[in-house]
């Protein structure tokens, strides 16, 4: 074989050689990723586990079995950059929550949409029609399923403090969303009826309760009302029963309804009390150890009433239907009201936790002869401030196995206008109808997940310590691109 056609065999040696390291540089790629399809795996690396779900997230999703849509209103360019930042954390949990989801028929079971309403007209009706969204409501997402939908809105997701926006409990606001809208089997809330009391569907500002219904329905409750008078008792599939406004005393048969849902079957009942009206719930709130006199509450300093006469009440206590008000000293507007305290004559009851819900002013009393004129504290028939104006009264069930079971669950309001239309909207009364009801239904510990401090890092470096960092982090590479250089240089000459 002559030196040239050794040179060709040799040529075409090294050709085969690179075509079969090719294929099996292919192959091998091909394989690789075949696996890493396969065998999908995510770390998260923070030190707090800052973007993974926590582990009864993960159970509650591997249960969903019907698609859920979850539609995000993005925030314009102009929002505040606390929003903003707000969006950015929802972004990257709702991912997290797209990627864990189980799939069915090759599609994940949660699926996120983000909807700029300024730009994308056709979406933002949607929202408007069929979810009762408000056109400029930019900062709501949408958790739906079938024909059940529920709204989380900026106060469910994060918690504040003085100091602004404290933590993130996002996680909790949508699991509890998703578990909502996936659950067939709701409670219904009831507002009873056949008393005057204040009506779901009667938009009068000042004696409406339209307003808080509406909330209600954009959270997905159902309700319906309830007459006493034409039912043996109160519906099983009652999660919470309404007494709004109550005008004339219930007869002695419906409180005993009450009083055996509230007792056998672990009920939930509300009432807002007004001045002046029977309420015939007295046996009721003794077995309870709360009373309410038939007095008016009066402040003596302008200081604690609005413009239109109103009181504005910012004594709290700690109890979880307060305690954000309590922590971020707001108030609530109030319009007349009674006294509702501890009944100290009742029977102890070591199965009862009775606690204060808020209270008027120092300055204040309760006036027992408020048909008199002139009106004036008398020590000796009248409560001296602060006056307590709703009470909290929860009976255990029992203690099995180490565990405290729940019972039901009593809070009692000396005011009925506080969730009514006019004042619903007001200074911290939707806040507080928020924070009762997610108390009374339970709906806090339906998932018992932390909210997440929200932390923002920052390196802190002056001129000569980012001049010096620069070029420890220049150095290596630099050194390692010139030897390249240099040794590219050498060998092409």
């Amino acid at each position: 074989m002559s030196r040239m056609e050794e040179f060709s065999y040799a040529r075409w040696v090294l050709r085969i050689n690179r075509l079969v390291q090719i294929i099996l540089f292919v192959t091998l790629v091909g394989a690789v990723n075949y696996i890493a399809s396969r065998s999908f795996e995510r770390y998260d690396l923070t030190s707090n586990n800052r973007y993974s779900l926590s582990a009864e997230t993960l159970a509650y999703l591997d249960q969903v079995r019907e698609p859920v849509r979850i539609i995000v209103t993005s925030p314009p360019e102009s929002a505040p950059q606390e929003m903003r930042f707000i969006f950015r954390q929802v972004s990257r949990l709702l991912r997290e929550y797209e990627l864990a989801s189980k799939t069915h028929g090759g599609r994940p079971m949660i699926n996120v949409e983000y909807v700029n309403v300024y730009r994308q007209s056709e979406k933002a009706q949607e929202l408007v029609n069929k979810f009762g969204i408000s056109p400029d409501q930019d900062n709501v997402i949408v958790v739906s399923s079938g024909d059940r939908y529920k709204q989380v809105l900026p106060l469910d997701v994060w918690k504040t403090d003085q100091n602004g926006v404290s933590a993130f409990q996002g996680e909790q606001a949508f699991t509890s969303a998703i578990l909502d809208v996936t659950n067939q089997n709701a409670k219904t809330i009831y507002h009873l009826t056949g008393h005057g009391e204040m009506r779901p569907d009667d938009v009068d500002p000042l004696r409406g309760f339209s307003r808080a219904s509406y909330y209600l329905r954009q959270r997905n409750f159902s309700q319906k009302p309830l007459d006493l008078m034409e039912v043996p008792k109160v519906p099983e599939d009652a999660g919470l029963v309404i007494i709004a406004g109550i005008q004339t005393q219930l007869l002695p048969p419906e409180q005993e309804k009450l009083r055996r849902y509230l007792t056998e079957d672990n009920g939930r009942l509300v009432v807002l009390l007004e001045p002046g009206n029977p309420h015939g719930l007295d046996d009721l709130f003794y077995d309870w150890g709360v009373m309410s006199d038939d007095m008016l509450v009066l402040e003596a300093s302008n200081e604690f009433l609005a413009s239109e006469g109103d009181s504005l009440v910012g004594n709290f206590s700690e109890h979880p239907i307060t305690k954000i008000l309590h922590d971020n000293q707001l108030k609530v507007l109030v319009g007349l009201s009674r006294p509702v305290r501890q009944d100290l004559g009742a029977p102890i009851d070591n199965s009862l936790e009775i606690t204060p819900l808020m209270a008027s002013s120092p300055q204040s009393w309760a006036e027992r002869d408020y048909l008199r004129k002139p009106i004036q504290y008398d020590e000796d028939t009248d409560l001296s401030g602060p006056v307590t104006l709703a009470m909290v009264s929860e009976r255990s069930a029992g203690n099995r196995f180490g565990l405290n079971i729940p019972g039901g669950k009593l809070v009692v309001f000396g005011n009925s206008g506080l969730f009514s239309n006019n004042r619903f909207p007001a200074a911290a009364n939707e806040t507080l109808f928020h924070n009762l009801i997610h108390w009374i239904l339970d709906q806090e510990s339906l998932v018992n997940i932390e909210p997440r401090k929200l932390e923002n890092y920052k390196i802190s470096l002056s001129r000569q310590d980012l001049i010096d960092t620069g070029l420890r982090l220049l150095i290596l590479p630099g050194g390692v691109a010139l030897l390249g250089i240099m040794v590219t240089f050498i060998r092409r000459r």
